[in-house]
């Protein structure tokens, strides 16, 4: 019976390996990507990195959490966009599509800019399971938060983002 439940704990274990393997977690470095935002521009993180503090927010125009956490991430945008950092939406585009996204954005007042993430690639490398998801890297490249919600940025906070 023992033998049964360690052979069973090992299957799943093994089933788990890939997700938690490629989860991207605090004290990580970002993992680069390079897309066109829905407005036709390119975007490779790679050539901020090391040079700025960046926020990635992945969310879907489903998704209500995110209607409610646009406001706040306008008020960083707002804030600390001026000061140097750089803010990326990406929409998961699971259940979503361009025209939904677009119309999210125009309502919601999205002033950064947003990559849909069509084949999903930018969302598996980040091992995104859910959005509203926000990833924060210092300028170093080395993730500082990832959770479902928008962390409260203050000045001094910023500070040690941007060292």
């Amino acid at each position: 019976m023992i033998a049964i439940h360690r052979t069973l704990l090992c299957f799943v274990l093994l089933l788990l390996l890939p997700v938690t393997a490629l989860a991207i977690n605090q004290g990580d470095p970002l993992i680069p990507f390079a897309a066109q935002d829905m407005d036709g521009n390119n975007i490779d993180i790679s050539t901020v990195i090391g040079k700025k503090p960046i926020m990635l927010v992945f969310w879907a125009s489903w998704c209500p959490n995110c209607k409610s956490e646009v406001p706040k991430i306008k008020k960083l945008v707002d804030k600390y966009g001026t000061k140097g950092m750089t803010f990326i939406g990406i929409n998961v585009a699971h259940n979503d599509s361009e025209a939904r996204a677009r119309r999210f954005m125009d309502k919601s007042g999205m002033t950064y800019p947003v990559i849909f993430d069509k084949e999903g690639n930018i969302s598996r490398k980040y091992a995104v399971q859910g959005v509203p998801t926000v990833v924060v890297a210092d300028k170093k490249g080395t993730v500082v938060f990832k959770n479902y919600g928008v962390p409260a940025i203050t000045d001094d906070d910023f500070h040690h983002l941007n060292q």
